[in-house]
């Protein structure tokens, strides 16, 4: 008898494959509360801010120049920029005692409605009349910044692990 005379055989072929899958390659923990975070915030009519250095990146690194200090990946100390929107942000990201502590600078973006996203949680972000803001106590994991431009446009960063 050939396999397409056998009623469900490729349910049940499927259903191998998925256990199988799952049990040599199974996802990370945080892919689905990362992924219901993400469709949970998404907003379709906000501008993006692309991701244009990270100070981790060879690349990202060269663009980057020192101001107080060099960014120290050894202590865990990085550089991220975004541009897009009408807005840029500039972004240290530094571990401390296992979280993470974000103090950043925000140009071309109003102080009020600002929020920092990460996987299943977001967090008022507090901008001064300068754009500058500190968030501490971070997870590690994906974030983004949500904030309106000057203008009033709605713009969001792209996402980035920290």
């Amino acid at each position: 008898m050939a396999h397409d005379e056998v009623p469900g055989w490729q349910d049940e072929m499927l259903a191998e494959y998925r256990r199988v899958a799952a049990a040599l390659d199974p996802p990370p923990p945080d892919l689905a509360a990362a992924a219901k975070a993400a469709f949970a915030a998404r907003d379709l009519d906000a501008e993006i801010a692309l991701l244009i250095a990270d100070s981790r990146t060879e690349a990202g690194a060269a663009l980057y120049e020192p101001v107080r200090a060099e960014p120290d990946l050894v202590s865990g100390r990085w550089l991220l920029s975004f541009d897009g929107g009408g807005i840029q942000a500039e972004i240290e990201v530094e571990a401390v005692d296992g979280h993470l502590r974000l103090l950043g600078l925000l140009s071309g973006a109003s102080a009020e409605d600002c929020y920092l996203e990460t996987a299943g949680a977001h967090h008022r972000v507090d901008v001064d009349d300068l754009g500058r803001f500190i968030v501490e106590h971070i997870a590690p994991g994906p974030i983004r910044l949500r904030c309106r431009s000057t203008e009033g446009i709605r713009v969001t960063t792209a996402w980035v692990t920290v």
